[in-house]
């Protein structure tokens, strides 16, 4: 190449370099700190993915005073009638029970509601009981919490994996439904759960490992199956990771199928002979669970297909219902009818 020739592709470079006020005006990009980016898809959460749940306990002072909370222990005194004092637990029904007044409803109430609550019902069989309540071991599901991390190797975090059926397992709050959703989704929906149970906790999801990232390439490929994404992944990315296609694939109709995080299945068409033969860029990412097709022959009828590719054994590993329809256009893309 001549110093002529490097300099042309460098001014074709310069003209072509994406700035913000180009982005601003691209819905491919977004503009984070002034610098415009690939406007990537969230990932969503499915089995088999691990998530580290990581626990932040607040201990500084918030300034409202302590209410009470099942299994704290408190102490109730009635200092000239001792024989009616007794230390009780807060019930999981959030109710105590106390000498001559049976039953009494103690959480959410400050050790000094509760002692004015105390003492005007005491007063009814007692003249000034002058009821004093102070807690004893209270917080004891952070120390619940605790105990069920403590093996933990990175301190008070746990590490849990995305069951088959698409649930997590989370200290105290049990099983959530993660399958499908944002990591900051989950979050959210984790710690709303928590905050009804312990009133100075965050808990920070990580995503560990993935492995729902997988997508199907099926057709006139040299190897058809099941392909994991090691990062993002364009439709050309995916053929490249198949060894290609064969000679006998007909790339004007490469059909994909996606399914992952939509109401219902979806199908459309890319013409990639024609992208490649005019040296169009083809921007399609690919999505987990995606099924990517490349057929043999020209596609006429496209019940025909689904028919074709869903009753030849991958009904059963991939995840989609047999009612397909088309809902938007891709650039270079023809959508099926």
């Amino acid at each position: 190449m001549q110093p002529a020739d490097v300099e042309q592709l460098k001014n074709v470079e310069a003209s072509l370099t994406l700035t913000p006020e180009k982005a601003a005006f691209s819905p491919d990009h977004q503009i984070i700190e002034n610098v415009p980016v690939p406007n990537l898809p969230e990932y969503r959460l499915g089995p088999a993915d691990v998530v580290e749940i990581v626990y932040h306990i607040r201990y500084e002072s918030t300034g409202e005073p302590y209410r009470l909370d099942v299994q704290d222990k408190i102490s109730v005194t009635l200092p000239y009638y001792p024989r009616f004092s007794t230390t009780v637990l807060v019930r999981t029904d959030g109710k105590i029970t106390l000498p001559l007044l049976g039953d009494v409803q103690a959480a959410s109430r400050t050790p000094q509601e509760l002692a004015a609550t105390l003492n005007k019902q005491y007063s009814k069989y007692l003249k000034e009981p002058h009821v004093t309540v102070a807690l004893e071991e209270f917080n004891a599901k952070i120390e619940e919490l605790k105990k069920a991390i403590t093996t933990a190797p990175r301190g008070q975090s746990k590490i849990a994996p995305v069951a088959p059926d698409g649930r997590i397992a989370f200290p105290l709050v049990g099983n959530v439904v993660a399958e499908g959703l944002t990591l900051a989704q989950l979050q959210e929906i984790v710690n709303d759960k928590y905050s009804h149970l312990i009133r100075n906790l965050d808990a920070t999801l990580i995503l560990n490992e993935i492995h729902h990232n997988k997508f199907y390439i099926i057709g006139e490929v040299e190897r058809p199956g099941v392909y994991e994404m090691p990062s993002r992944t364009s439709l050309l990315d995916a053929l490249s990771m198949a060894n290609g296609f064969k000679k006998t694939g007909d790339l004007s109709d490469v059909i994909v199928f996606r399914n992952d995080g939509l109401e219902r299945p979806i199908a459309f068409k890319v013409d990639l002979k024609a992208a490649l033969k005019q040296a169009a860029p083809v921007n399609l990412a690919v999505r987990p669970a995606d099924i990517i097709y490349v057929p043999k022959g020209r596609i006429d009828n496209f019940n025909d297909l689904v028919e074709k590719v869903f009753t030849k054994g991958l009904w059963a590993i991939v995840p989609f219902s047999s009612s397909f329809s088309a809902y938007y256009n891709i650039n270079g893309v023809r959508v099926l009818p």
